[in-house]
């Protein structure tokens, strides 16, 4: 599923189309754009601090309990800072690895957020969009006016205090950037002993895709290994980078940059630690899970007439669009749904027979 950050293009169109969306997905078996694989763990790094990361059983118990007390033991060390950096800028943060394969592991990065001044790591997290930059260099100026141009971007995604938190980056850079340098430098001791491990599982991932990387074009295999995203070219972007992670399970988190696009994927299951051998597929448990509410169900109801838009979904529902997005993203982590992103829109499609493929797992599971 795509868990969208600050730094994610996404948008949706107000107009309910008459009729089914059409669109011609004949592509050229040469995309205009590279698809390269990022095994490091300095992604897992910042986002096991995430708020996202082991809210749902796709860890296992013994990593989601790791989290809960490491980070209880956090908080008594870093206080309140931890409020300010336990949202989507930690996630956020990780782009600042993407153009520096020097930075090989969660100390490297630390070292460099450590090192960088606030402004450099204030356009990391809000200049995602070429067309915005002039803004945001207005915003980092202190401009009023463009730093609520930048919040009204927001609106449609995240809770009113998440955006009054963004928009603390350029009325007070310290406020935000200085919190962050001390949770990841005390984050760095947590993350530490368990970085190998991490190391190991999300290169068996990686390792395990040369298969699809010499068969597949790049849209499908971007789809494939995302779990359900279908990312078409957009102008000027060169790069699409592929990284493999632990603590994003099962969601994915997407940065931009000037001519790149990175999807720090939840790896496959099969990547794991092997476990409890009485343990249910995980495919199973993500199925039942997404199917076990109402909300849910009536998505794939309205899904299974036609494609829709965020915007159709929330308006036919009565909910929220943040709330839609929320089952939205468990309904793809569980394959019952696509996202295709193109340019400036994002819709959703059924993925049909992932019921029937996943009660024969079930099937076989049970052993009847």
């Amino acid at each position: 599923m795509a868990r969208s950050v600050s730094r994610t293009r996404a948008a949706d169109v107000p107009a309910v189309p008459a009729r089914a969306i059409v669109r011609d997905f004949t592509r050229p078996a040469t995309a205009p754009y590279e698809v390269e694989f990022d095994v490091r763990t300095v992604y897992d790094f910042v986002f096991s601090l995430s708020d996202d990361a082991g809210s749902t059983d796709d860890l296992p118990a013994s990593d989601r309990a790791w989290l809960s007390e490491a980070k209880a033991a956090l908080r008594a060390q870093a206080g309140d800072a931890l409020d300010v950096y336990g949202s989507e800028l930690c996630v956020v943060l990780a782009g600042l690895a993407v153009d520096r394969p020097e930075i090989r592991d969660a100390a490297d990065l630390a070292a460099l957020i450590g090192s960088l001044d606030d402004a450099t790591i204030v356009r990391a997290i809000a200049a995602d969009d070429p067309e915005r930059r002039l803004v945001t260099e207005r915003a980092i100026a202190g401009d009023e006016a463009a730093i609520e141009v930048l919040k009204a971007n927001l609106t449609d995604h995240y809770p009113a205090e998440k955006i009054e938190r963004f928009s603390a980056i350029f009325r007070d850079p310290a406020s935000v950037i200085t919190p962050a340098r001390s949770v990841l430098g005390l984050w760095l001791a947590f993350f530490q002993p368990i970085e190998e491990r991490v190391r190991a599982m999300i290169r068996r991932d990686a390792d395990a895709r040369a298969g699809d990387i010499a068969t597949l074009r790049p849209t499908d295999l971007i789809e494939r290994t995302t779990g359900g995203i279908r990312w078409l070219a957009e102008p000027g972007i060169r790069r699409v980078i592929l990284a493999p992670s632990y603590f994003a399970r099962p969601y994915n988190f997407v940065l931009a940059g000037d001519d790149w696009r990175m999807f720090g994927y939840p790896i496959a299951d099969d990547a794991l630690d092997a476990g409890d051998p009485l343990a249910p597929p995980a495919a199973v448990v993500r199925l039942h899970r997404a199917l076990g509410d109402e909300t849910r169900l009536r998505i794939l109801r309205l899904l299974a007439g036609r494609d829709h838009y965020l915007t159709e979904i929330a308006s036919a529902l009565e909910l929220s669009k943040p709330t839609i997005k929320h089952h939205l993203a468990l309904l793809r982590a569980a394959g019952l749904v696509t996202l295709t992103e193109e340019g400036g829109l994002s819709y959703y499609s059924l993925r049909r027979g992932t019921i029937e493929a996943n009660g024969r797992g079930l099937i076989e599971y049970i052993g009847t």
